[in-house]
């Protein structure tokens, strides 16, 4: 029996704005992905009579779970069930705004797309049916991402930078944070002028620049609403001299952002780069 070892790496949100609701009951965003080397570990093991899930947190293999969500498309896709031990090893903090369940989705359908020969257009659509950051994570690197994150660009991918962690031990759900975001983001156009000028700013080293264009429009209501996550935010702030501090996705995990390596966790390349 061969065990093979994945690695799904985290994400953190460079830019995030969020813009009106569209007619299917989701908000159009635009966003800046970018993986960073933090990883959970999936540990498959083919060949086996049947399927067998444990995870180092108790993850119930129900639909709650992505990898669980992923390997029934995967099977349904396939018209036939499989046979394959996983194992997931958490190091991604759950409900952080890291993206840690929809990268182990993501890797789970890499491989299995590889294993089955499956069209790269229908792991795709499988992704999009999972969540709305899966997509990005079959390939990571850099990417802007629109619609409901899942239409992707891919402008190449920033090198030489790194970030610190801080997860204030508050889970924030997506539909809470939506929720807390009301209407005032129905006010807003979405352009990729800003983005543009932030990715160029990172390719040109104008670190003032970064500064001043990277935003997160969760950060304000999150505060509010958790003051704690608040007050973690100041505290990493005057902690140490960053580029710039933010909230990833809808929070909780607040990062800052270095040049260089003088972060904990650097900048990771796409798949395919």
């Amino acid at each position: 029996m061969v065990e093979v070892t994945l690695k799904c790496p985290a994400k953190v949100n460079l830019f995030l704005q969020v813009g009106r609701k569209r007619e299917d009951g989701y908000h159009g965003i635009l966003t800046i992905f970018q993986t960073i080397d933090l990883y959970d570990e999936l540990i498959l093991r083919p060949g086996v009579s049947t399927s067998f899930f444990k995870s180092d947190t108790g993850l119930a293999w129900n639909s709650s779970n992505t990898l669980y969500k992923a390997f029934k498309a995967v099977e349904k896709h396939l018209g036939k069930e499989l046979a394959l031990e996983m194992e997931l090893k958490k190091k991604i903090p759950t409900g952080g705004g890291l993206g840690g369940g929809s990268s182990d989705a993501a890797a789970l359908l890499r491989y299995l797309g590889e294993t089955f020969h499956i069209e790269r257009e229908a792991i795709f659509e499988i992704a999009c049916s999972i969540g709305s950051d899966v997509p990005f994570f079959l390939r990571g690197g850099t990417a802007i991402g629109t619609g409901r994150g899942e239409v992707l660009t891919f402008p190449g991918d920033l090198k030489g930078y790194s970030v610190d962690l801080c997860f204030p031990g508050i889970e924030v759900s997506t539909p809470l944070a939506y929720a807390l975001l009301g209407r005032s983001s129905d006010r807003q156009e979405l352009s990729n002028k800003e983005v543009e000028k932030l990715l160029s700013a990172f390719r040109e080293r104008d670190l003032v620049l970064i500064g001043k264009l990277s935003k997160n429009d969760f950060e304000e209501p999150v505060f509010a609403k958790f003051p704690v996550i608040e007050r973690a935010y100041n505290k990493l702030r005057e902690k140490r001299k960053a580029i710039v501090t933010r909230m990833t996705g809808s929070g909780s995990t607040l990062f800052s952002l270095f040049e260089g390596m003088d972060g904990e966790y650097n900048f990771v390349t796409s798949t395919d780069g």
